[in-house]
């Protein structure tokens, strides 16, 4: 079923894991799908070609969320290339799971960097374009 038909979702880290999977499944049902990679060229072209091959758009873009400019520059680009942005997906996270005591304080603050500051900075990023088309959901 095409339910999400002409609909463009942009998802942040997903090109392995939980943002992979939430890519394939937008794709199947036929949304066009933007997404974020940080490290791997490979496997974002890969997603890339399996997503298209569901007969939809697909582009992966490398892309720091973390980072307010990139995040803009993420958002100007995906609408330069798709049109619109119907939905977005703050996907991206990571982990460095240890105890407190052991954790640095540099661990801490990349958690809270990529995992708190790049659903903020994308969220404020694409709220222009969804206010402007009256539409848009936002999942974090």
């Amino acid at each position: 079923m095409k339910i999400l038909e002409g609909k463009t979702a942009l998802i942040t880290g997903a090109s392995r894991g939980i943002g992979q999977g939430v890519a394939r499944l937008l794709a199947e049902r036929g949304a066009n799908v933007a997404f974020t990679y940080l490290s791997s060229e490979e496997k974002a072209r890969i997603l890339e070609e399996s997503l298209s091959e569901s007969g939809v758009k697909a582009k992966g873009y490398k892309s720091d969320a973390s980072v307010f400019a990139e995040a803009e520059a993420l958002v100007a680009q995906v609408m330069e290339d798709f049109g619109q942005i119907d939905i977005l997906i703050n996907n991206a996270g990571i982990t460095r799971d240890t105890l407190l005591m052991r954790m640095s304080e540099e661990d801490w603050d990349q958690v809270m960097q990529v995992n708190l500051k790049s659903a903020f900075n994308l969220t404020k990023a694409v709220l222009r374009p969804m206010l402007k088309a009256r539409n848009g959901s936002i999942i974090n």
